[in-house]
């Protein structure tokens, strides 16, 4: 799932990764190493601004900001911000509070 600027015209089916604020991924046991280490390495060089990861059984939600370091490797990297299986509170990209067993409803 991606979240779009608020800027940005509701209809376009393309966009350009200047235009996602937030990225969020949902690992199954499928894709689990792909949400892990791939995607995350991906949208941090395409210069995403925010991750979260909800790992599923049970469920964890981690939340990550693009970092200014750079890795050994020279590439853009995010730092953990908040994880939890409780509560996610963030001030930024957005206030929320948002509990987390109501991702299972």
């Amino acid at each position: 799932m991606l979240l779009r600027r608020a800027d940005v015209r509701a209809d376009r089916s393309l966009l350009q990764p200047e235009d996602v604020v937030l990225a969020v991924e949902v690992a199954s046991p499928g894709t689990r190493r792909i949400d892990r280490f791939a995607k995350p390495a991906e949208y941090a060089a395409a210069g995403i601004p925010f991750y979260w990861r909800i790992e599923q059984d049970p469920v964890h939600v981690y939340a990550y900001r693009l970092s200014d370091r750079l890795s050994l490797g020279g590439e853009r990297q995010y730092e953990l911000v908040a994880d939890s299986a409780e509560l996610i509170a963030l001030a930024e990209p957005f206030e929320i509070k948002l509990p987390v067993a109501e991702l299972t409803g």
